[in-house]
């Protein structure tokens, strides 16, 4: 199951028909400039060279940033066991706070850049490089205030350079494959959470490993990608000028003008919500709520993603695929948002590590379902195709913002009654979760 972060390819919603689709753009641009198969111009290779190192760089990708987070939940429960719930809300907080100023920004850079070896490219390795300084930083030091700034400057780092390589699919293939290939990106990050999982745990005693180790097997997934994608060069004349001041006016976006684009980020930001409680403290929930050892909380976590995979990596696959083949995305999102909050209500009356695994798995239906075919939702509406970059990180801010505020709140809530009431927290994300599931029922320019 992949967690929330999250993290992965956003576009923007139309709203009224005012904007123009994804498709249409394409079409314009095939019109103008002969580019083929709903491509903008200036892709030269293959779509399926391109979907194959999208897929390769996707295992290292999804490593990274489905296990930063659990490896730093067991480096702060190992050094500070009683502040541990407060200081790991700290540092997701103001890490997601920092993303929401800098996904946007980073977005419409890469759209701007102009290296000769393409726009992203070049912003892949180099916010690779510091996130792999600031997590040994890390796993070398125990002063909590520095593991907090470290964690909050690198899985920045890592989040961008992430969210520059998940424009490359949106860009280079064909809308009517993306759906699938999405489903396919889920799937390898469903693999690549259990294996990640299993890697936190087994480096458990080498923290420096434990922390480097993800963001490692980024840079050595990325490479294929970084040396053999085509990444279209564009001339200063081709690129919008950068302004910062438009940028972040660009980021309100009014629901009575853009309704679809409104109630398809609320959705999506509720669904945020649930993955962000879910995910940032189930490792917590197994100490303090299933009595679970800290020394078997990483196997555990391995354990439930490996059972997770094989039903991730199933609906990841079969949703996508029957989303294209029906022409359909809003019945699967509605379906799949249900599902979790289902699951929430499920996890939170676990008493047993078993219960728990029910949960697990009924999220990770529903999560596979909702990341792939809302991808797909979204990029079939994209508002600017000369900022796909900057459209992007718009719609990113629905998962960023929740884990935000989630964190914020957490420990107020779990602290109600006698504490540890996960009953309370994730029954309330389950809620938000299904008035996002009615959400999707007014847009209406999407099927």
């Amino acid at each position: 199951m992949s967690k929330h972060f999250t993290n992965d390819p956003q576009v923007g919603e139309s709203g009224g028909g005012l904007l123009a689709t994804a498709e249409n753009i394409a079409a314009a641009e095939s019109l103008k400039a002969g580019a083929v198969d709903g491509l903008a111009p200036g892709y030269p290779q293959s779509v399926r060279k391109t979907i194959a190192l999208v897929l390769v760089a996707a295992v290292g990708m999804y490593i990274m940033m489905l296990t930063l987070s659990t490896a730093l939940s067991l480096r702060i429960a190992a050094i500070a066991p009683d502040t541990k719930e407060t200081s790991l809300s700290l540092a997701v907080s103001i890490a997601a706070l920092l993303q929401l100023i800098a996904i946007p920004i980073g977005g419409a850079l890469s759209d701007r850049t102009t290296s000769r070896l393409g726009r992203r490219r070049p912003w892949i390795i180099r916010l690779l490089i510091p996130a792999l300084l600031t997590m040994a930083i890390i796993g070398a030091f125990t002063s909590m205030p520095l593991i907090v700034v470290s964690y909050v400057v690198g899985i920045t780092c890592a989040q961008l350079a992430f969210s520059t390589y998940a424009v490359i699919p949106v860009e280079g293939i064909p809308d009517k494959m993306r759906a699938r290939v999405m489903g396919l990106m889920g799937m390898f990050g469903a693999l690549a959470f259990s294996g990640g999982s299993f890697l936190a745990a087994a480096l458990q005693g080498v923290p420096v490993l434990m922390m480097t180790a993800p963001v490692l097997l980024a840079l050595v997934c990325t490479l294929p990608l970084l040396f053999l994608y085509k990444d279209p060069a564009k001339a200063k004349a081709d690129v919008p000028p950068l302004d910062v001041a438009g940028l972040f006016k660009n980021l309100i976006v009014d629901p009575r003008k853009y309704p679809d684009f409104g109630w398809v980020w609320l959705a999506r930001f509720l669904a945020g919500v649930a993955m962000t409680g879910l995910f940032t403290y189930f490792i917590y929930f197994m100490i303090d709520g299933l009595g679970t050892p800290l020394q078997e909380v990483g196997q555990n976590a391995g354990l439930l993603t490996l059972l997770s995979a094989p039903v991730s990596v199933f609906f990841f696959t079969v949703s996508g695929w029957l989303s294209d083949k029906v022409g359909r995305r809003k019945p699967f999102v509605i379906a799949a948002a249900l599902l979790m909050a289902a699951a929430l209500l499920i996890a939170g009356t676990a008493t047993t590590f078993t219960q728990f695994v029910v949960a697990w798995l009924v999220f990770a239906v529903g999560q596979a379902m909702y990341l792939t075919v809302d991808l797909a939702l979204c990029a079939a509406v994209l508002p600017n195709a000369e900022d796909v970059g900057k459209d992007m990180g718009v719609f990113q801010l629905a998962l960023s913002i929740p884990s935000i505020v989630v964190p914020l709140i957490a420990p107020a809530v779990l602290g109600v009654g006698a504490g540890h009431n996960y009953l309370l927290l994730w029954g309330l994300c389950a809620l938000l979760c299904a008035i996002g599931a009615l959400a999707v029922f007014k847009v209406k320019g999407v099927r």
